[in-house]
């Protein structure tokens, strides 16, 4: 039944989808500007709805942007989202596919907050649901591509109010749409908004997450209401089953920006009971690869490998991490979908192979 959310609400899942991001999907700092916007307009309320009140004949499609996250933090609003997704409920009705509803691409403090964003502003009701169940650096590896969702039509908007329609000779093309779309964004100073993959129920079972943004919110409750962090993880491992895996001092985090994307590896020395050991993450944006000081390797993608700041209880994204901070590493198994499919895993490899990694899946313990 559909549901009214507020700003709390909003909070709440903001929140917890900085946690699902896995260290990816943008600051929690820019997705509550985009609530703070709202609530100043007296427009932070947006209707949800489950993906089985979508009727047959009726469209979702996610919008997000695309490009540098320290350019998105030094803009106070973004109104090519608008534009970007009313461009995209153009084209879609010109193929018979009306647009009725938005949902997320993927989990993150900032872009889930972007499709939320422009529900509130439009009126748009929002598909509890999202593409990926957590964040993803790159078209190719996501749900989407795992799946064969076709990638065209594609709108993208400027934040000078260009715009522009991209039509894919091969719809299932991700490589060809992640170089358009980012270059795209490079023109315009490295922002800009994008909306793709229309979707309708169907596909949103068969093919991506629903219950997402329930999730995210129950998750968001968790972080807020938690007494200390041992409260927190108990509330973390019933709503997601998420483990503890480790816990310590960030001791150095090697970062280096590499075709537009946070490249990296964290060091994390041991504390409490994890005293004398250390473990590294490995991150493309969102963490990839968890080992330990002996070299083996702990976790990988599509499972979900997120750090809390144990003191402030707070996910922490990657661009948030700091030497000496005290954090706990979680794991957490990525959503069904993602491992129904071989390709759930080996879209992935060509990024784990950068960290010397070339073995298999290896699922949170």
């Amino acid at each position: 039944m559909a549901k009214t959310i507020k700003e709390r609400d909003l909070r709440d899942i903001i929140t917890g989808a900085a946690f699902m991001g896995s260290g990816g999907g943008g600051s929690p700092k820019d997705g509550l500007k985009l609530l703070n916007e709202l609530v100043s307009l007296g427009k932070a309320d947006v209707t949800l709805i489950s993906h089985q009140e979508m009727a047959d004949n009726e469209w979702a499609v996610m919008v997000a942007e695309i490009g540098a996250p320290k350019v998105f933090s030094e803009v106070e609003s973004f109104p090519e989202t608008v534009i970007a997704f009313s461009l995209m409920q153009e084209v879609a009705a010109q193929s018979g596919r009306p647009l009725r509803y938005l949902m997320a691409g993927e989990l993150g403090g900032f872009n889930t907050m972007v499709p939320l964003y422009v529900a509130a502003l439009k009126g748009v009701p929002f598909v509890d649901a999202d593409g990926n169940g957590r964040a993803v650096p790159e078209f190719g590896t996501d749900l989407y591509a795992v799946g064969d969702v076709p990638h065209s039509p594609i709108t993208m908007a400027s934040n000078n109010g260009d715009s522009v329609v991209v039509y894919l000779d091969d719809p299932l093309d991700h490589r060809s749409a992640e170089n358009i779309a980012r270059h795209i964004s490079m023109a315009y100073g490295q922002m800009a908004a994008f909306c793709t993959y229309v979707v309708d129920r169907d596909l949103i079972v068969d093919k991506l997450v629903p219950g997402s943004m329930t999730l995210c919110r129950a998750i968001g409750e968790a972080f807020r209401e938690a007494d200390g962090f041992q409260e927190l993880s108990e509330a973390l491992e019933e709503e997601i089953g998420a483990q503890e895996l480790f816990m310590g001092t960030i001791s150095d985090v090697e970062l280096k920006s590499e075709g537009g994307f946070d490249f990296g590896i964290t060091h994390i020395d041991g504390t409490e009971a994890y005293a004398g050991q250390s473990v590294t993450i490995g991150f493309k944006n969102e963490n990839m690869l968890l080992r330990s000081d002996s070299g083996q390797v702990m976790a990988t993608v599509p499972d979900l490998i997120t750090l809390v700041d144990v003191e402030r209880l707070e996910p922490l994204t990657n661009a948030d991490t700091r030497t000496g901070q005290h954090v706990a590493v979680f794991g957490a198994t990525a959503p069904a979908n993602w491992l129904k499919r071989p390709m759930g895993f080996e879209c992935w490899k060509h990024i784990l192979e950068k960290f010397d990694y070339d073995g298999d899946y290896v699922p949170v313990k």
